[in-house]
């Protein structure tokens, strides 16, 4: 229902053309808590720094190792575990300019789901995240693999 009412709040504020749209967006503020900060862990996470993109492609790439974006995905998951929200957030980001050179035909929604992901990140809603990477997943992955497998990175 909140859901629901943020949406109807939202596009009251984005067809005013007058000074409603303030007194939308205060409502949603009134209606939405502050976001939480992050939840510290444990024990501090080791986070690897982000590695360049470039990963070894050369024939045989994959036999018996990580293929090059299987390998530089790997990255993501220690920025997501530790809530680290603008890591996740340059990750996402750097992986939109990793398209495919024809993108635009095969993987139309790459880059627009990589930067939705970067922005959820920085909103700190990593349910979106996962979302956004399950998304990518589920629309590329069995492609991108029988295509594109040993592809080197940019």
């Amino acid at each position: 229902m909140k859901r629901l009412a943020l949406v109807l709040l939202f596009a009251l504020a984005c067809d005013q053309k007058d000074d409603s749209a303030d007194a939308a967006a205060a409502a949603l503020s009134a209606l939405l808590p502050p976001l939480p900060p992050p939840a510290p862990s444990a024990e501090p996470a080791a986070i690897a720094p982000i590695a360049d993109a470039s990963i070894d492609a050369a024939p045989g790439a994959c036999d018996g190792g990580d293929c090059p974006l299987q390998g530089w995905m790997k990255q993501i998951w220690p920025h997501m575990k530790a809530n680290d929200y603008e890591g996740t957030a340059r990750l996402l980001e750097q992986c939109a300019k990793l398209a495919p050179p024809n993108a635009k035909t095969a993987y139309p929604n790459w880059v627009s789901i990589s930067i939705d992901g970067a922005n959820a990140a920085r909103a700190a809603d990593m349910e979106a995240v996962k979302a956004a990477c399950r998304g990518c997943h589920e629309q590329y992955k069995d492609k991108y693999r029988a295509e594109m497998r040993s592809r080197p990175l940019p």
